[in-house]
């Protein structure tokens, strides 16, 4: 297994285990930084990764209805951006 696969496999469990209930969002932000240190992926893939990791912990502090985005919508788009990484 590529050092990208086994980062991007870490990635995937801690999302699993997020949507599942048992992993809080701070938690699976700092799963996801410290795992994308290992990626070796272009310079764009971490720009949106932040970005979305950003919109994760915004979700988080604020209540859903006074969020202009759901956590829902961001895991969704983590799952995405984890797809294309995988193809890079």
């Amino acid at each position: 297994m590529s050092a990208n696969q086994e980062s991007l496999a870490a990635m995937r469990v801690a999302l699993d285990q997020h949507l599942a209930g048992a992993l809080p969002v701070a938690d699976l932000v700092a799963t996801w930084r410290g795992s994308a240190s290992g990626l070796s992926l272009p310079p764009v893939f971490g720009q949106a990764m932040e970005e979305l990791l950003r919109r994760m912990e915004m979700s988080a502090v604020f209540a859903q209805d006074s969020c202009s985005f759901s956590s829902t919508a961001v895991t969704d788009q983590l799952k995405r951006w984890l797809d294309k990484a995988a193809t890079v």
